[in-house]
């Protein structure tokens, strides 16, 4: 099948992560590398048409808790201790501009 060149934007981290795959399979270039994920993620059958739904294998199970046993108070700790830090909020104009009231600097009044 004829390859066709199009323009991508990607996020830095992606890039690193895709030179890094790109020299690790001894690939001739960044676009041969995207070109064999996307053949390779289009045609395994591991993309179901409403996405992936599980996260199987996503997860570390601490070895010393395999039953989840103390899950809910690991989970619970968290939680409280997330909801103890304070949280950093801005309002921002009704204009999302500025500030409000008062001239503006570099601005004369009247």
């Amino acid at each position: 099948m004829p390859k066709e060149p199009i323009s991508v934007t990607l996020d830095e981290s992606n890039i690193l992560w895709l030179r890094g795959r790109t020299a690790a399979a001894g690939a001739r270039s960044l676009s041969e590398t995207l070109d064999r994920l996307i053949t390779d993620a289009r045609t395994s059958g591991r993309m179901a048409d409403a996405g992936i739904r599980s996260v199987a294998g996503t997860i570390d199970i601490a070895p010393s808790d395999p039953l989840l046993e103390t899950a809910d108070t690991a989970v619970r700790t968290l939680f409280d201790r997330s909801t103890r830090r304070p949280l950093a909020v801005r309002e921002r104009s009704p204009s999302g501009h500025g500030r409000q009231g008062g001239p503006r600097k570099g601005h004369k009044h009247g």
